[in-house]
């Protein structure tokens, strides 16, 4: 009698509450793309750094007094530790997001039940420190907090089925608490990167590869072949920072917009077949970025 009381309840359960093994795949696929995007936008402001460092150096090389050169040197060394860090609001918000896909690819995870005991604490209670510092940071937000207990609490306690209804649960729930964070945090990304700032960090690097270079050539009178690549280099370097721009800015917006349909479906208990075309769109962005950061 007991038994069957417990299938009932334990069926019920399920029937409110699963998710398809698709549904579950696709959140872990889209979880698993978005974790560690928060290292690629950054990438703009180091490649911005590296080519005004090299550019730096053409113009150093047209100073005949060994002073001036030496001082031209100190300078670029300086700029390059210090120049182009993003904001705190920034940084963190690359933090969020990285750490967001971390925890909800665990709890996506086919191999769950495993590893769920070994990482879920550490994982919820960064993602709910991050959020809190971010809150200290910018006020006008107030993003919700205590979304790392979904991933912290989901302890296996009992037999494979239930363990599973648990996650799919928990699933749902975790995604819905965090679509407001994944909206501010893409929206925080797109204002840093669209914004006027970079348009002339760009623009003025661009700019300096040219006018260092020419008060070199003036210097040298003639330059060799080899300093004739470095500067076809440089251009191509600021030609890749442009087009990583570009790309990461399309990555973010499809972070974004999948993350909504990807609540939708898993809301409605639908197939995932438009979320897969997301993520599969999303995967392929992804790629390309790495290509170009690749090549640079």
């Amino acid at each position: 009698m007991r038994k069957l009381l417990f299938s009932l309840v334990l069926g019920l359960f399920t029937s409110c509450a699963s998710l398809t093994n698709t549904q579950i795949e696709s959140v872990n696929q889209y979880a698993t793309s978005v974790k560690n995007f928060s290292a690629y936008p950054s990438k703009i402001m180091s490649g911005l750094a590296e080519i005004r460092a090299k550019r730096g150096v053409c113009y150093a090389n047209s100073l005949s007094d060994p002073k001036l050169h030496i001082d031209a040197l100190d300078s670029l060394y300086s700029n390059k530790v210090h120049a182009y860090k993003v904001s705190q609001q920034v940084d963190i918000t690359f933090e969020i997001i990285d750490k967001y896909a971390q925890s909800l690819a665990l709890l996506s995870s086919d191999k769950f039940q495993t590893n769920i005991d070994q990482e879920s604490k550490n994982f919820g209670t960064s993602l709910d420190s991050l959020v809190n510092t971010y809150n200290k940071i910018d006020k006008s937000k107030n993003l919700p907090t205590n979304i790392g207990s979904a991933v912290s609490k989901l302890i296996a306690l009992g037999g494979k089925q239930y363990v599973k209804n648990r996650q799919a649960k928990e699933i749902r729930k975790f995604v819905s608490q965090a679509d407001t964070l994944i909206s501010i945090m893409t929206n925080n990304l797109l204002t840093f990167l669209e914004s006027e700032n970079i348009n002339q960090l760009i623009e003025a690097e661009e700019w300096g590869i040219h006018q260092n270079y020419l008060s070199f050539l003036r210097q040298v009178n003639k330059a060799s072949i080899d300093n004739e690549y470095i500067y076809l280099d440089l251009k191509a370097r600021i030609d890749e920072v442009k087009l990583l721009r570009e790309q990461t800015v399309k990555a973010t917006k499809q972070i974004q917009s999948a993350h909504k349909e990807l609540l939708i479906c898993i809301q409605k208990k639908k197939e995932l077949k438009e979320i897969l075309k997301d993520v599969q769109s999303l995967n392929k962005q992804i790629n390309d970025i790495k290509k170009t950061i690749t090549n640079n």
